[in-house]
């Protein structure tokens, strides 16, 4: 417990809580809450992002959006229904590929036409790549964020030092996502080219549309 008061932080105590000052003490605490909250976003990506927080705050939205939806089913109100929906997909994304002393380099540029959010915003994107197929998820390399725009550029570099044999088995699985500290990470789209049709020796740099995909 120790260890994670040091990473996470607590929230003040001494407060006790009985039957009959629920709501006062509720009250009370509401700012220190709060404060709490933003302390720990602001945090290091290692703990804002770490998959405790994720864990913690993806059923809440999950259970939120449920929650609309059937509020909106009883109301009788298709636009709140269709508000509750993800993003639609759509959008290209440019990357170009090289293998390169023993290492397969697989450059992020540029991403266009990205939906925006539910709420009308632009996403707040990252790129996701995995060589499948890849059980264990230990190829999983992904970009920084870029804030708040459709057509975001990344011009990040993604490396994977292993054998060409080896790669050459592998599907390339590119995933592009729009990133929520209070909420469940939005899927855009991505797509998926099987390393064995191109000529890794040579670079190429080329735009991909992107779909529908297995999440991962």
């Amino acid at each position: 417990m120790s260890v994670l008061n040091f990473l996470f932080g607590s929230l003040p105590s001494g407060i006790h809580v009985g039957r009959s000052n629920v709501k006062v003490v509720a009250e009370r605490r509401l700012p220190e809450i709060r404060q709490f909250l933003i302390s720990l976003f602001n945090s290091a990506d290692e703990i804002a992002h770490s998959d405790l927080v994720y864990t913690f705050f993806h059923p809440l939205l999950r259970d939120q959006q449920e929650a609309d939806i059937h509020a909106a089913k009883v109301k009788g109100n298709p636009a709140a229904i269709e508000d509750s929906q993800p993003p639609q997909l759509g959008g290209k994304i440019k990357i170009s590929l090289q293998y390169h002393r023993d290492t397969l380099i697989v450059m992020i540029h540029h991403a266009l036409s990205l939906p925006t959010t539910p709420n009308g915003q632009p996403p707040n994107t990252y790129v996701k790549v995995y060589l499948k197929p890849d059980g264990s998820k230990t190829t999983k390399r992904k970009t920084k964020v870029v804030r708040k725009n459709c057509n975001p550029s990344f011009m990040e570099t993604l490396e994977y030092r292993l054998p060409i044999e080896f790669i050459q088995k592998k599907v390339l699985h590119v995933t592009i996502w729009s990133h929520d500290s209070l909420q469940e990470n939005a899927f855009l789209g991505g797509f998926e080219l099987p390393l064995a049709e191109i000529d890794l020796r040579q670079e190429t740099l080329q735009w991909h549309q992107l779909g529908y995909l297995t999440r991962s």
